[in-house]
């Protein structure tokens, strides 16, 4: 049993990276004698591990890590079809991993789902599994184990973390798959210890979240980032339907899904890749498709930066997208509408969209709770 003491020295280590007893007590405000009794519980129990002397003018210091096979942790993503499944070490690593067909009738979906869980928790590693998260494109409860509405699986007011926690016996809390995403860049990403930055991920969907003074903006009712259903088509005479029920939302210009609807419509193929073939051929039609969903996708970035003010905003979506106009007119449109920022650098920050990404951060809920304790997360 971890005290609030223990789970201090873990959240320093997972935020920081290695630290020095010294260092830890000087971080911490805690006496060294406190910080060393506190690190010789943790070392027993063979959650952290000590490094390699470092060697200064006066006595070496021994830096502190935290054990990457200190724990195991399940991350589901049901964010598409199939679901994935994997298994992640206390770094954050996957070491192995499963896809299975994503199903909307509740007691299939938790069958196959405890089936993969069973199979992952398999060998030595079993014991040391530590808990289960889940991601899924819909709304979720405060207490994250209730999924209050999921359009893609006809869910509403299910108890899908309490139904899972029940058959597999490990705990587990369940997400939004923004949410998952951006907790897991906090937790094990490049932005780890950033206190203001936003994800903005693009695919059938548009999906964003944010962290805001070091915590997730979750908003009255789990809703806030919800960029995906933002009116952008201000001409309702050309505004197309969303699958919300209203008219001109972003999803409906600039995702993966309205682009190659958009290009079907024109006569030319729906892939993204073909497309991107066509428009860097200067293809007018295809030209016009892609900058005018860049465009429109820049312009909801520039307003999330104008609100929020994060550091950083990471940009998730296909390569094809981020090399060619759509990645350039979202860049253009993004910086010609934001006050201009002391550092002269560009917020955006593309990344590849990568298919273990949800599951990854599926993981780090359980993973929190873990390294910050319950009261922590």
């Amino acid at each position: 049993m971890l005290s609030t003491g223990h789970y201090l020295i873990l959240s320093s280590l997972s935020r920081n990276g290695p630290e020095s007893r010294s260092e830890l007590a000087l971080r911490l405000g805690m006496s060294k004698a406190a910080v060393s009794s506190l690190v010789r519980d943790l070392l027993k129990q063979e959650i952290l591990c000590e490094q390699a002397p470092v060697h200064g003018s006066g006595r070496p210091s021994v830096p502190l890590a935290v054990r990457a096979e200190a724990a195991w942790f399940i991350g589901i993503s049901l964010q598409d079809d199939p679901a994935i499944v994997v298994l992640t070490d206390l770094h954050g690593t996957v070491h192995d991993r499963m896809e299975l067909p994503r199903h909307a009738d509740l007691e299939t979906c938790v069958s196959s789902l405890c089936e993969a869980i069973t199979y992952l928790r398999r060998g030595p590693r079993s014991a040391k599994v530590s808990g289960v998260g889940m991601a899924l494109p819909g709304f979720v409860a405060n207490d994250r184990q209730t999924c209050l509405a999921c359009a893609a699986l006809g869910w509403r007011d299910v108890d899908i973390g309490g139904v899972l926690s029940k058959r597999t016996g490990l705990p587990t809390w369940i997400e939004n798959d923004a949410n998952a995403l951006i907790l897991g860049e906090q937790l094990f990403g490049a932005l780890r210890g950033s206190p203001d930055f936003s994800v903005i991920f693009i695919s059938n969907g548009i999906g964003c979240a944010n962290i805001v003074n070091g915590r997730l903006l979750r908003g009255y009712a789990g809703g806030a980032g919800e960029m995906s259903h933002a009116p952008i088509v201000t001409d309702m005479a050309h505004a197309l339907p969303c699958r919300c029920g209203n008219r001109g939302c972003l999803e409906t210009v600039a995702s993966l899904l309205a682009i190659g609807n958009a290009a079907r419509r024109a006569g030319l193929p729906g892939d993204i890749a073909e497309l991107a073939r066509l428009a860097a051929g200067a293809h007018p039609e295809a030209l016009s498709i892609l900058h005018h969903a860049g465009a429109s996708m820049g312009l909801a970035t520039a307003h999330l930066i104008q609100l929020i003010d994060p550091s950083h905003v990471v940009v998730m979506l296909d390569p094809n997208l981020r090399d060619g106009i759509y990645g350039h007119a979202l860049l253009r449109e993004t910086e010609s509408h934001i006050l201009r920022r002391p550092a002269s650098r560009s917020m955006i920050d593309f990344r590849d969209f990568e298919p273990d990404s949800f599951a990854c951060g599926a993981a780090s809920l359980a993973a929190r709770y873990f390294i910050f304790g319950p009261d922590g997360v």
